[in-house]
């Protein structure tokens, strides 16, 4: 019989090796799906594609990606993407396997720079036995790993932190880089070897939340400095209390800061305060008790959302179990404003993954994906940015999120979910005024709103740092994994249910009104004046 450690690993694995028809895909197409007869009304596309480069990330998922500086210039932070999960390759000792060891950034999001990496190539605990300076990391191959960024208390993010992931079973190794090339290892961690665990940086330390095998432990990370040391840090654990929650892996973990003045939606008003403090979550997940605890009901997806304000603490904040449907394996970040404007309040993210499990006559052994995107400013009301109708099952699936796009071998476009991709808070460049040029200084510049190009605004702006969200890699649900990355467009802060608030005045129950934008207007449209229009 096998072992509930087994047990477990075996059920989450199925998501990996599950038998799908591989269709030659082709992401992302011209098409103006605001435009489709779908569509209740016509919009704008909230998601681009960005050009893929020559060189480039090779196809992925359950990959781990953070922002931290570049390392040609520090002062310019950048993208970096770590292992994952691909098609079966050589590795540099010439074995097959698809955990991957490699170590990429980009300043943009369409150039993609492996790094030639250095640092602890030590007999037993890693790639010992690779070349310094080639592209195999000193860490072994893995997925379903973590990357996370820590500061010293100096106000500037000195260290990577990545920990965990299947190499190929559950790990607890810890390793560090203050520059992305050279990597450290700094022991293993005190916490149970674990993959598919969650994240966060909050209140200072790295916290780990749960993994498989399925755990409700709760783990806080201190970055000390440390002498003795090349990479000049370690690593302090200290374990918390375990946590409520159903034990789990897959789920989300975001440390955001909630401002408690917001009175819940629809009922809020535009006179918000800065009274925030930050909380954090955990959202999602594949969950279960084990067979022998007799609260045992069954391994599923969740879409319960619990928070803490001191790491030991937890509260279930969502009740409504029709908000977003139970998933794991999502992407999630928080956006936050970076100016002080009172109305521009962070806003949580939530994206794709896919339900698994059993719950009463609903079964399903592999991923059903989703392709939906929400947002909130609490963790307890949710707000769905697309429109989306029909069923795979019908081939008749339809949504305005454009990562969900394809194109097959015959040259329909149908519409899939995605899941063990990675979401990130970043910055794009975007023409915003329509010249045909992007503004590298912050400048006078003139921005019309979508719908009427008369209520332009002039206003300082630089288009080569727009907020924005990157959506990178992973599976798409009947296909491939893929190697896109996609940026949101201005619209995404400013549409309910595929609908651009920009272009009718009004989402669901809020109405844009003389001089006034809607509360879901996030921070990037409110900071430039987008969608300004009168009503």
């Amino acid at each position: 019989m096998l072992s509930q450690f087994t047990s477990i690993l075996f059920f989450v694995f199925t998501v990996l090796y599950e038998a799908s028809s591989q269709d030659n895909i082709v992401i992302g197409s011209n098409l103006d799906l605001r435009n489709d007869e779908r569509l209740p009304v016509s919009g704008t596309k909230n998601w681009q594609l960005l050009p893929q480069r020559a060189t480039t990330f090779s196809p992925r998922h359950s990959h781990a990606t953070t922002v931290f500086a570049c390392p040609d210039n520090p002062s310019t932070q950048c993208l970096w993407l770590t292992g994952g999960y691909s098609d079966s390759h050589r590795s540099f000792d010439l074995r097959m396997e698809k955990e991957i060891s490699d170590v990429w950034y980009s300043k943009d999001g369409k150039s993609w720079n492996q790094v030639e990496l250095y640092g602890d190539f030590i007999q037993g605990v890693g790639n010992w036995d690779a070349k310094p300076g080639s592209f195999a990391a000193p860490w072994y191959a893995r997925y379903g790993h973590s990357l996370d960024v820590l500061d010293d208390e100096d106000g500037d993010a000195d260290v990577m932190v990545l920990v965990g992931g299947n190499n190929p079973m559950p790990s607890n190794d810890v390793w560090l880089s203050t520059d992305g090339i050279r990597w450290y290892f700094d022991g293993y961690a005190a916490w149970p070897k674990r993959a598919y665990h969650s994240t966060a940086v909050f209140q200072g330390k790295l916290f780990i939340l749960g993994g498989t095998p399925f755990s409700n432990s709760v783990w806080a990370g201190s970055l000390v400095k440390n002498r003795t040391r090349e990479v000049g840090y370690s690593i302090k654990w200290t374990q918390m209390k375990d946590a409520p929650w159903t034990p789990r892996a897959g789920a989300c973990a975001i440390a955001h800061s909630v401002n408690e003045d917001i009175a819940p939606l629809p009922n809020a008003t535009e006179e918000f305060t800065n009274n925030t403090s930050e909380v954090l979550f955990i959202l999602g997940g594949l969950a279960g008790h084990g067979q022998d605890n007799p609260d045992y009901e069954g391994i599923r997806t969740r879409n319960d959302v619990w928070k803490t304000t001191d790491g030991e603490t937890w509260e279930r904040v969502m009740t409504d179990t029709k908000v977003w449907p139970g998933r794991a394996f999502h992407g999630c970040t928080s956006w936050t404003s970076n100016n002080n404007d009172p109305i521009s309040q962070p806003k949580m993210f939530i994206a794709g993954g896919g339900y698994m499990g059993t719950d009463g006559n609903r079964e399903a052994r592999s991923l059903e994906t989703y392709t939906d995107t929400w947002w909130s400013y609490n963790g307890s009301e949710w707000m769905k940015i697309n429109y989306e109708e029909g069923s795979i099952y019908k081939d008749n699936l339809y949504s305005t999120n454009e990562w969900t796009e394809i194109t097959v071998e015959d040259g329909r476009k149908v519409y899939r979910g995605k899941w063990g991709f990675s979401l990130e808070a970043f910055v794009a460049s975007q023409d915003l005024n329509g010249d045909g040029e992007i503004n590298t200084e912050r400048a006078m510049t003139k921005v019309c709103p979508v719908a009427n190009k008369t209520l332009c605004k002039t206003m300082k702006l630089a288009e080569e740092h727009i907020p924005a969200l990157f959506l990178i890699g992973g599976k798409v649900e009947g296909s491939s994994m893929v190697s896109d990355t996609f940026v949101s467009k201005r619209g995404i802060n400013c549409e309910l249910d595929g609908i651009t608030c920009g272009n009718k005045g009004s989402c669901g129950h809020l109405v844009v009104k003389a001089g006034k934008l809607g509360l879901f207007c996030g921070q990037a449209f409110i900071k430039h004046n987008f969608f300004r229009d009168e009503f």
